[in-house]
């Protein structure tokens, strides 16, 4: 009997020590798999969505630019003899700039207008024997028809005329072949006279006293500066900001506290097929020509309107030009959000579209997150 007890207490033993190793790897199991799950969340930090209302405006980066520009160069060849401009100097269209040795398309001319002068006089003689000829031939016409003369007379004063005549055509294309090149030879004497093709300020000067030009030599530019322009570049995601005839505000420099009044004037139609961006004008009066083509400035294109901006970190953004996104922190679940971006400043982005106030984008791990991912934000 005894021995039997003693078995059973044994058995119950081992059944007490089975039941709670069972119990003790179920509870692990169960930590291992909570301790699992948690390792499975992603750590991140999220920023809330920024809104601010600031006055309907896009800044950009200007330079200056003449808002017209003539080309000073020689029409003809020669020598120079002398220079009547100075680099930076005012002058008006028309105003004589460069001139060149003249002597021998004085004497070209001189040439040509004698030998025209003598193709008029051979002109006038060939009108003189025509006037003859005619009335030879009128004559002789009257004495064949009374049969006072053979055929024979008639036909010679009519081959004379005929001669007369065509001797007169050909002392009409010998004065206007004259004419001509006196006219060319005119030109050309005059061309050793560079004058301004428009009125501005000198600039980009390149010729000295001495030198001898070849026709089309650059000899200096003339810049029209009043008005002058402020050239920006214009990227495609704000083309739909901005409009041809909206108001501007332009700094020159970063020590210039004024800003100068403009107008937005063009923006060309096709971008730049390096750098992807559109060229805008805005013009500036200038009326003392103080700016000067070449400075650097800042443009702010404005209107009256006030509107509500989007601003994230620009660590939040991801993907590609027409393609961007951002991850919203929904609920402790990282949601893909597609986003249009406007212009960036520093390290902020402005979002036009596809976040809402109250929402957090996750700033960290950004390329490696899922759409799904559970996450866990360690900081906001």
């Amino acid at each position: 009997m005894l021995t039997k007890k003693k078995v059973i207490i044994s058995m119950a033993i081992l059944v007490v020590l089975i039941t709670g190793v069972m119990l003790l790897r179920n509870q692990e199991g169960a930590s291992t798999a909570e301790i699992k799950q948690v390792n499975n969340k992603v750590s991140v930090k999220v920023q809330k969505v920024n809104f601010m209302e600031k006055a309907a405006g896009i800044e950009f980066k200007a330079s200056l630019d003449a808002s017209e520009e003539g080309i000073v160069s020689s029409k003809v060849a020669g020598k120079v003899v002398q220079i009547l401009f100075e680099e930076g100097k005012y002058i008006h269209q028309g105003e004589p700039l460069v001139k060149l040795d003249d002597k021998e398309a004085r004497n070209n001319l001189r040439a040509a207008e004698s030998q025209l002068s003598a193709t008029q006089a051979s002109l006038t003689s060939a009108e003189v024997n025509l006037d003859s000829e005619q009335s030879n031939f009128d004559r002789q016409k009257v004495l064949f028809d009374n049969n006072a003369i053979a055929k024979v007379e008639l036909e010679k004063a009519e081959i004379a005329l005929k001669a007369a005549k065509a001797n007169l055509e050909a002392q009409k294309a010998s004065v206007l072949t004259s004419q001509v090149n006196v006219e060319s030879l005119t030109d050309s004497l005059s061309y050793t006279t560079i004058s301004a093709p428009i009125s501005g300020i000198m600039d980009e000067k390149s010729v000295s006293l001495g030198q001898n030009v070849d026709s089309g030599t650059i000899l200096a530019k003339v810049k029209n500066i009043s008005p002058i322009y402020a050239v920006i570049e214009v990227k495609q995601t704000n083309l739909d900001d901005i409009k041809v005839g909206q108001k501007a505000k332009v700094t020159i420099g970063e020590s210039d506290a004024l800003a100068h009044d403009g107008t937005l004037k063009s923006i060309n139609v096709s971008a730049d097929p390096s750098s992807r961006v559109f060229k805008g004008k805005i013009q500036l009066d200038n009326p003392d020509q103080t700016l000067k083509p070449g400075s650097f400035a800042k443009a702010e294109l404005v209107n009256d309107q006030k509107v509500e901006t989007a601003t994230v970190p620009i660590a939040a953004l991801t993907g590609n030009e027409g393609s961007y996104y951002v991850y919203v922190n929904d609920k402790g679940i990282a949601r893909k959000r597609s986003v249009t971006i406007g212009e960036t400043n520093e390290n902020v982005v402005v979002i036009k579209s596809g976040v809402q106030k109250g929402e957090s984008v996750i700033c960290t791990n950004v390329n490696t997150l899922q759409d799904g991912d559970t996450i866990a934000v360690v900081s906001e």
